[in-house]
């Protein structure tokens, strides 16, 4: 068998990877997984928002000591930033969650679901501050940094293409799925 490594086989695989963690914690423990990326998303983006501002105050002092805080800097900690946060959180967030939906099967689609929307919404958080595109801009194009990226990989695109879409989704999802379970 000849497996080509490809952007499109780096999306499969964090689908399933993240799919498969979904099944292993279970539906609770995935909706929390989805709330804490959420917070962790505008946490990053609005920490990463106050570095850049603080850098640009102090950008004289740092160059006088030959030191700079350039944009890859900046999106490399809100990535950093971003990741550290989801795991503190899922350690130490104090977030409880009970479901109450019942029947078993219904129970497992709707975690492999979001679990595929979970993956959608990491993949996307990720394009996002390694590119340095802002959570939210209605106008806005993909950045020059994924144009290659795109060229290479027809999934890759798609998750740019409807970004708004896999970022509205999961919370979506999490509405139905209140909306379904037992009362």
């Amino acid at each position: 068998m000849d497996l080509t490594l490809s952007w499109d086989l780096f999306v499969i695989v964090f689908f399933g990877v993240v799919i498969s963690y979904s099944f292993i914690i279970g539906l609770e423990e995935s909706v929390k997984v989805i709330v804490f990326t959420y917070v962790a998303m505008v946490a990053a983006q609005g920490a990463g928002s106050l570095l850049a501002q603080a850098s640009q105050y102090s950008q004289p002092l740092l160059t006088s000591f030959g030191l700079g805080i350039d944009a890859t800097v900046l999106d490399a900690s809100k990535l950093v930033l971003f990741i550290a946060m989801i795991v503190l959180l899922a350690i130490r967030g104090g977030f409880a969650m009970e479901s109450d939906i019942g029947n078993n099967a219904i129970s497992t689609v709707v975690t492999g679901v979001l679990g595929f929307a979970t993956g959608g919404l990491l993949l996307t958080a990720l394009l996002t501050f390694i590119t340095g595109m802002p959570l939210v801009d209605a106008h806005m194009s993909a950045p020059a940094s994924l144009a290659m990226l795109m060229q290479q990989s027809e999934l890759l695109k798609n998750m740019v293409v409807y970004r708004d879409a896999w970022l509205s989704a999961p919370a979506l999802l999490l509405i139905v799925v209140g909306l379904i379970a037992k009362d």
